[in-house]
């Protein structure tokens, strides 16, 4: 019954209104601004201000992600780069020890003979030069005669060879003797 009631109500006042010609009380009610539109117009203001302050938030993110993935290409560039120059230290590394085995080498063939009274033999010794290319130690490994492993040991042992790259050098050299 209320709400019978209420309607009632509303059209009375509705009657009153259209007979007063929508004058006085009622076309001040119906010209006031409404409540709801006030609220929704602040809000609105509101979320503005939250929406530039989130874009602000969201520019400053970007950025940061910019930055981090800037700073992470440069990581791995400077990897890369530290690779590339390892590997070419490397690589004029054993071109070094390369050529150097070469020189050596041709020097312990300087210093063989040509031919021995002692027979046909062999030999294999092994050995380490010094920062100034002088032998550091021989040791014969193995020989078919001990009369060949001396030779071959003393072969090693005369040899006076330029420095080696690396400070040191560690060989082995093998002899056949005829």
């Amino acid at each position: 019954m209320r709400h019978i009631s209420r309607l009632t109500l509303g059209f009375m006042a509705l009657a009153v209104a259209c007979t007063l010609g929508a004058s006085g009380a009622a076309r001040a009610q119906a010209e006031a601004p409404k409540p709801k539109a006030e609220e929704s117009a602040e809000p609105k203001r509101e979320e503005n201000k939250d929406t530039k302050r989130e874009e602000k938030s969201e520019k400053r993110d970007d950025k940061t992600d910019a930055r981090s993935e800037q700073k992470a290409k440069a990581a791995r560039e400077e990897k890369a780069a530290a690779k590339a120059a390892e590997k070419a230290a490397e690589k004029k590394s054993r071109a070094d020890s390369g050529a150097y085995a070469r020189k050596l080498a041709q020097l312990i063939r300087a210093r063989s003979p040509g031919a021995s009274n002692m027979g046909e033999g062999s030999a294999v010794v092994r050995f380490r030069l010094s920062a100034s290319g002088a032998p550091n130690s021989v040791a014969v490994v193995s020989a078919s005669t001990p009369r060949h492993g001396q030779l071959a040991r003393s072969i090693v042992s005369g040899l006076r060879a330029p420095p080696p790259p690396g400070g040191s050098y560690d060989g082995v050299q093998s002899f056949r003797f005829h």
